[in-house]
Formats: C-alpha cells, structure tokens, sequence
C-alpha cells in the first residue's frame, strides 16, 4: 500500500493512493431510547476487498464476488456516498475509549475512518444522515491487507448463512428499507456536491 502519513502525539493520519476505506453506520433509536448500531465496513486494495459487518465476522473475497451479493453490493455501493473520503484512515496513537461504544466493539480498535452515518428514529419516524461520525473503526490494522489471504468458500459460505440469518432479510424488507436508505444517502451526496459548487462559484466571483 502506498500512503503518507501526517501525525501528531493522539493521532496519525494515513492518505493512501492504491486503496479505498469505506463503511455504512447506521444507527435505530427505538420506542424506549434505546440504540441499536450495525456497520458494514470495507477496505478495497486491488481486486481485494476486506468486509467487516457487526455481529457477523470479516471476510476477504475479491470485487467481483461483491458485486454479485446484492446485500454486500448495496452496502459497498452506499459507503462510497456516504464516506468523506475514501483514501483517508485515521489511526489512535494511544487507545481512547471516549468512541467506544460498548454494544460495537469487545476489542480496543485504533484504525477509524471519516464518514457520515444513518440514524434512523422509531420514535419521530424521521431518517436523517449525520454528516460526521466517528464510530467507524476496523478490527484489522489496514496494511495486513496486504499479506491476507482471500476467504475459502468453505468460510465464505459460513459467513453468508450467519449474514443472513443475523440480519433477516427478506425481499419487502430489504426492498422498503433498501429504497429509504439510498434514497436518503443519494439526496445527501447530491447536497453536498450543490453546496461545493456555490462554494466555488461565490468564490470565483470574489475573485473577479
């Protein structure tokens, strides 16, 4: 992997050219306050790419064989609208618990990304997208990639049957959920990309 490292004494930040650091955090406020928190998160190096989802394991499989599980797909697909930027992970110096959640991790984590999460509130019925989040951390130190080896079919298979059984999909419920979630997440990059516009046009006119 090729990177640059910028640090300072709590944080490095690690800028790669050959790699990409995504993920979709998506948060459920019940009835009673309580939250409930998943996360599928992705490292593409080449033709690799490590998966990480809650409560389900890590996986390493190849580009292609994303692209034909739909659920991975659509996660993949909506981490690369979601995260602020792709070539950027931060590392902890020195582990903090001040992010760590403890219905996320049961293992200190040192290696987070820049992205926005979903929050999706039972209580008011609203679906909004939080522009920051930092609660994106891999289990993996990102340059192990390098050396990992793909998942055999044998521990693929494992994974998928946990992935499906864990987040019980069913075609309406994906579909509903699906279509809310990247319609939501597309009209937030859409924003984004309106407001860097005028940003740039008022600042092309200050300087005329």
């Amino acid at each position: 992997m090729n990177s640059s490292i910028n640090a300072s004494s709590k944080n490095a930040y690690h800028t790669f050219t050959n790699a990409e650091f995504t993920g979709v955090f998506d948060r459920i406020v019940n009835n009673d306050l309580t939250y409930l928190c998943y996360y599928h998160l992705f490292i593409k190096f080449g033709d690799k790419v490590y998966i990480e989802v809650k409560d389900v394991g890590e996986i390493v499989i190849s580009f292609a064989e994303l692209q034909q599980n739909m659920y991975l797909k659509y996660y993949y697909d909506l981490s690369l609208m979601l995260t602020n930027d792709k070539h950027s992970v931060c590392q902890d110096i020195k582990y903090s618990s001040e992010y760590n959640d403890y219905q996320l991790y049961n293992e200190a984590r040192f290696w987070s990304i820049d992205t926005a999460s979903i929050e999706n509130d039972i209580i008011y019925n609203q679906l909004k997208v939080i522009p920051y989040d930092n609660n994106c951390y891999y289990k993996i130190n990102p340059y192990d990639l390098v050396n990992m080896e793909y998942t055999s079919p044998e521990d693929l298979n494992i994974f998928e049957t946990i992935y499906m059984m864990k987040y019980e999909f069913d075609n309406n419920t994906f579909e509903n959920m699906g279509l809310n979630y990247y319609n939501l997440v597309s009209e937030y990059k859409a924003s984004l990309i309106m407001k860097k516009e005028v940003e740039e046009l008022t600042a092309h006119i200050g300087n005329l």
